[in-house]
């Protein structure tokens, strides 16, 4: 049986984010950019990117699943048999090739055909051929790029990492609705989280707390799982997973969260101490919250990352000694499938030349530590820029060190 066949003889209705008008505009604009940049068939191996032109979504987003665009016409789907039922659902996707999933080992010669067969063997074809950010994942796989070079030897493969990316930057009214509702979730699992945290309680039960909430509240899959670090573990920030740690008094707790609506993401983070707070996390605290203040009333359209970044940098000059910062002041967020919510390697941080436009968003990730005393916190807003500041994503206004 041909399982597309099969689907498409009875269809569910289509569940798509957008309507399909604006799927239609994306392509449009990611077409425009092709023809610019003198790409006449571009391949979308990352599956943020297929779900942001199509509406694709998928639990296994880590699989092979490539999107084939033309400089005219739709988005064509190269993928195994079980995610073909995911593109009819989720997405504006019509044209499947399928393979079955345990034949996947020369999925590239398959594709190649498939250029083949509709004129890419001598055309010019852009490849996703790095990963846009550091955490990302999706980038063509290099056997699979040394099989398409073999079989379709008149062809010209070029770079097409940031192509999509680049249209991506700038949000629409209705992304920005999503992120609002992302933003929702989140600060229902932050405000949980922090209810629940108490000494004795372990991070485990802390972190349940607020992904329970954060569910039950309306959050799909997230990008990345909740994350914790309490104790002298926050000395080690900000990606130790949490493993079953009690609290004691004088721990600090760092909380970095977000929910997802139709994948779209807008990150939070907040702290707790237990008991009196310690004179250093104290004044850490204090200063990251500066710090914070100082970027959601600087960052404007018209001014660079780099120059956001150096007024928020005064924020920390009343931080205690040895404290540590990893200079990323805002990266850009939107749309995220796992491993990752971060969107593209576009940053507010000094040196960086980005001029900020309306509508790009980005998280404002100022979290800080001490590795010499072993603790560390953390607090950040996601934001949207406008046409004469920014706004948050997120909803809390308490940016302050709670104590348990």
């Amino acid at each position: 049986m041909n399982l597309v066949e099969a689907l498409e003889r009875s269809p569910l209705p289509r569940e798509l984010a957008f309507p399909e008008a604006e799927y239609r505009e994306r392509v449009r604009k990611t077409q425009k950019l092709m023809v610019e940049r003198g790409v006449d068939i571009l391949l979308i191996s990352s599956t943020p990117n297929l779900g942001y032109l199509t509406g694709y979504d998928s639990t296994m987003s880590c699989g092979y699943t490539i999107g084939i665009l033309g400089q005219t016409g739709d988005v064509a789907l190269h993928c195994s048999e079980l995610e073909a039922p995911c593109a009819l659902l989720f997405s504006t996707i019509k044209k499947i090739d399928v393979f079955y999933w345990y034949e996947a080992q020369d999925t590239a010669t398959q594709l190649a055909g498939i250029l083949a067969d509709t004129g890419g063997n001598g055309k010019r074809i852009g490849l996703e051929m790095g990963n846009a950010e550091t955490f990302a994942s999706g980038a063509f796989d290099t056997k699979s790029y040394l099989k398409l070079a073999e079989k379709l030897p008149k062809a010209k493969f070029v770079d097409a990492t940031r192509l999509v990316l680049d249209v991506r930057l700038i949000k629409s009214p209705a992304e920005i609705k999503h992120m609002k509702q992302a933003g929702q979730y989140t600060w229902t699992g932050l405000k949980a989280s922090l209810d629940a945290a108490a000494e004795g309680k372990t991070d485990n039960q802390i972190v349940a707390a607020g992904y329970g909430a954060m569910i039950a509240a309306g959050s799909e899959l997230m990008s990345i799982d909740p994350m914790i670090m309490t104790g002298k573990r926050a000395g080690y920030m900000p990606h130790i997973p949490y493993k079953r740690i009690k609290l004691a008094k004088g721990d600090a707790i760092y909380l970095e969260y977000s929910g997802t609506h139709e994948r779209y993401n807008a990150p939070g983070m907040r702290s707790a101490v237990i008991g009196t707070p310690p004179d250093g996390i104290k004044r850490l605290a204090d200063a990251s919250i500066k710090v914070l203040e100082l970027l959601l009333e600087n960052a404007k359209p018209g001014r660079t990352g780099d120059e956001v970044a150096k007024i928020a940098k005064k924020g920390f000059d009343g931080a205690p000694k040895d404290w540590f910062f990893h200079g990323g002041y805002g990266y850009a967020i939107g749309m995220g499938f796992q491993p990752t919510w971060t969107e593209n390697p576009v940053y507010i941080a000094e040196g960086s030349d980005t001029v900020l436009k309306p509508g790009m968003c980005f998280h404002l990730p100022i979290c800080a530590w001490v590795p010499t005393d072993k603790y560390g916190i953390g607090f950040s807003e996601s934001i949207h820029v406008t046409e004469s500041g920014c706004e948050t994503l997120t909803p809390g206004k308490d940016r302050f060190l709670h104590v348990r």
